[in-house]
């Protein structure tokens, strides 16, 4: 399901079937200055962009169901939406290169991948605006 909040400058597409995570990851980007919106697969995101959502970052895990991780790439390569993107796993890192080899076919900017669990100190780092800000 997916929650969004009010519109702002920096805009934050959390994209993860593990509740907890998605939790966690809210927690840690709000106080950064992210508006977050949350989906529990890449069919639920792509929804939202063929709507109103025009992320400034998507944090897009690699297996999910319906719409998986490498999926959604090329779904958002197919479609308007250019804003960087963060990929996390906690599978094996062939997925991650897959998404970014099929990224860079579609020209998206894949910035981070982040290996779960992820430490709040690399989370906080890969969602720190002013490395993301010089992207958007």
């Amino acid at each position: 399901m997916a929650t969004q909040q009010s519109e702002g400058s920096r805009k934050l597409a959390i994209v993860d079937d593990d509740e907890e995570f998605r939790s966690v990851s809210r927690r840690v980007a709000e106080p950064l200055g992210w508006h977050v919106s949350e989906f529990t697969n890449g069919s639920e995101l792509i929804a939202a962009i063929g709507g109103s959502l025009r992320p400034d970052l998507i944090m897009l895990d690699m297996v999910m169901p319906e719409l998986d991780g490498i999926e959604t790439v090329g779904a958002i390569g197919a479609i308007s939406v250019r804003c960087p993107i963060v990929l996390v796993t906690g599978r094996l890192p062939l997925y991650t290169m897959w998404a970014r080899e099929l990224g860079q076919a579609h020209s998206l900017e894949i910035i981070d991948v982040l290996q779960k669990p992820v430490p709040l100190k690399r989370l906080r780092a890969a969602l720190d605006p002013e490395r993301v800000i010089g992207r958007m």
